[in-house]
């Protein structure tokens, strides 16, 4: 097996990594938001806000580490010319 396919068959496993836990963050997210909306007693406003800021932070960190990821899954690749 050839050092390419090792490196791709790394980067792949590390892109499903990262979409799983961009997609954890995002429903953690959402849990907070529909907890909000359907509370029964008064939470307090900046607290959610700060949680869901901290989230929402997170996640787009994550979403930045998957860009460069798939930059150099791209450059990986072989020329298509």
């Amino acid at each position: 097996m050839n050092m390419k396919v090792t490196l791709m068959n790394k980067l792949d496993a590390e892109e499903r990594e990262l979409t799983q836990q961009i997609q954890t963050y995002e429903a953690c997210t959402m849990a907070v938001l529909n907890m909000a909306r359907d509370q029964i007693r008064p939470l307090h406003k900046f607290a959610v806000e700060d949680i869901v800021s901290s989230l929402h932070r997170m996640t787009i960190e994550l979403q930045t580490e998957l860009l460069h990821l798939r930059l150099e899954k791209a450059l990986c690749q072989p020329s298509k010319h």
